[in-house]
């Protein structure tokens, strides 16, 4: 995202720069050479008069060059002569004139230099890491300009795919203007769609289908038609080969490798496999393990703004929908994951804390007789799949919440749906959580960072002067509950001094 949001405007110019440039040598016949000492005296002289360095040409030209008899040590010998007499409508200087005015060019050279015509004088941007300025780019050569170009183009794929947990067969159907965005005038909200197609298990040609994404995406498909020469309806990102072996992510990682992307403050990329799925499931996972699940991933993703319905659950079979479905599997996989852990812990002295914790350790207690009274079989060894077995149902209610587990297994005891005067909901409430009073609530020692850090800030408040006085009694409330929290903990756990 630091490539798009903060250098992609400068790159879009970039490559108009290019673009200009590459019809403007087109125009130029091959045979047209300069003969007119004083046009090239002029040419050099304006370079001279701003302190400008002379253009440089590309290394592999210089290559060249060497091959061709030129000495290592010619001050002309990285002289980019065909881009100083492009202006004049020239392609290079004639073998006589260059003879002639070898003195002059030297000295010329001698005074300012030679450097790469791209990206001089680049606009200052903050570092990624420390938010030093520092300009957006060093002088590049025409190569190297290009390849930034495409890097560009390559973090718009991986941000797209990382952002949506699109397939690479839905990301190379997107095309230019598939992005739609529905305002609502009273609340002054945005849903930003992907219009694209559905390939995987669908009839051939595919089936069209929508992705409601966040806005972070809208500007990724925004720089991303910036780079691409396609019209309207045309393929946005067009066929790739997944993202390794030269794709996107070994340019993206390179590049972010290179000086370029160090002097940036970019972190390097890791080297290991990434590839479409791999993200696809990713974001599932991190979604299952997030402490209010959907939710929670939307307002870390700055997604609050569309309705869950639109999105996961508004195109019943739709490419989203199937993502969803994904979702939950691994969030059943993790609350599964989370319950077998507090029965281990359970095991070894570490009990819950909190008012639901009772009927906790009933059903622990229950899954452990079971298991002592059950006869495993010749290998006499109880395996972590018999567990999950008894535990699955009792994993089932589980909600993962910041600062407590929310065993929701019968709605009429939930603490939250009496306070919001309803019984009937499917999943509390975790707006209205109390898990100080709630009965289906448990405190375990994965919680306690939360509970310390609100006693510790509810501390600091307390002792803040400015803080008034009706303030400060619901503060000291607040903060009697959180040392209560921390002590019922480490008396459960086992772990108070």
């Amino acid at each position: 995202m630091h490539l798009v949001d903060v250098l992609g405007p400068h790159i879009v110019d970039l490559r108009a720069a290019l673009r200009a440039e590459r019809l403007a040598r087109q125009q130029i016949e091959w045979n047209r050479n300069l003969n007119d000492a004083g046009l090239l005296a002029s040419l050099v002289e304006e370079h001279l008069r701003a302190a400008e360095p002379l253009p440089k040409i590309e290394t592999w030209q210089v290559a060249k060059r060497l091959r061709r008899g030129w000495d290592r040590n010619d001050p002309l010998l990285d002289f980019n002569f065909q881009h100083l007499l492009r202006p004049v409508g020239h392609r290079d200087v004639g073998k006589r004139l260059l003879a002639r005015a070898r003195p002059m060019l030297e000295e010329a050279v001698a005074e300012v230099g030679t450097e790469y015509v791209w990206c001089r004088n680049g606009v200052e941007i903050p570092r990624a890491d420390t938010g030093e300025m520092v300009s957006w780019s060093l002088p590049l050569s025409h190569l190297s300009s290009d390849s930034l170009v495409r890097v560009a183009g390559h973090a718009c794929v991986v941000a797209t795919s990382a952002l949506t947990g699109m397939r690479s067969s839905e990301l190379m159907e997107l095309v230019v203007g598939c992005l739609r965005t529905d305002r609502d005038n009273d609340t002054g909200l945005a849903r930003h769609r992907l219009v694209g197609k559905v390939i995987k298990g669908r009839r051939w040609g595919g089936e069209p289908d929508e992705w409601v994404v966040i806005e972070e995406v809208v500007r990724v498909i925004a720089l991303a038609e910036k780079l691409t020469d396609a019209e309207p309806g045309q393929l946005l990102y067009g066929q790739f080969h997944g993202f390794e072996s030269n794709g996107a992510m070994t340019w993206l990682r390179k590049w972010v490798a290179s000086p370029a992307g160090q002097r940036l403050g970019l972190e390097p990329i890791p080297e290991v496999a990434v590839h479409p799925r791999r993200l696809r499931r990713t974001l599932s996972v991190e979604m299952a393990a997030r402490p209010g699940g959907l939710f929670a991933t939307k307002v870390h993703f700055k997604h609050l703004s569309v309705a869950t319905s639109e999105g996961y659950a508004g195109r019943p079979g739709g490419a989203q929908a199937v993502f969803h479905h994904e979702w939950k599997r691994a969030e059943a996989k993790e609350k599964l994951t989370r319950t077998v852990e507090s029965f281990r812990q359970y095991q070894q002295g570490q009990l819950p804390a909190g008012p639901g914790a009772d009927a906790l350790l009933a059903t622990f207690r229950s899954v452990e007789n079971e298991l002592e009274e059950h006869d495993p079989g010749p290998a006499k060894v109880v395996t972590d799949r018999q567990i999950e077995l008894l535990l699955k149902r009792k994993a089932s209610a589980l909600h993962l919440s910041a600062a407590n587990y929310c065993w929701f297994e019968d709605p009429a005891k939930a603490l939250c749906l009496k306070l919001a005067g309803t019984r009937t909901a499917s999943a509390p409430l975790t707006g209205l959580c109390d898990s100080s009073r709630c009965p289906q609530a448990t405190h375990h020692l994965i919680h306690r960072p939360v509970w310390q850090t609100a006693a510790t800030n509810g501390a600091e408040l307390l002792a803040n002067p400015r803080v008034p006085a009706g303030e400060k009694s619901r503060l000291r409330a607040e903060l009697d509950r959180s040392k209560r929290i921390l002590e019922e903990i480490d008396k459960a756990s086992g772990k108070a001094e």
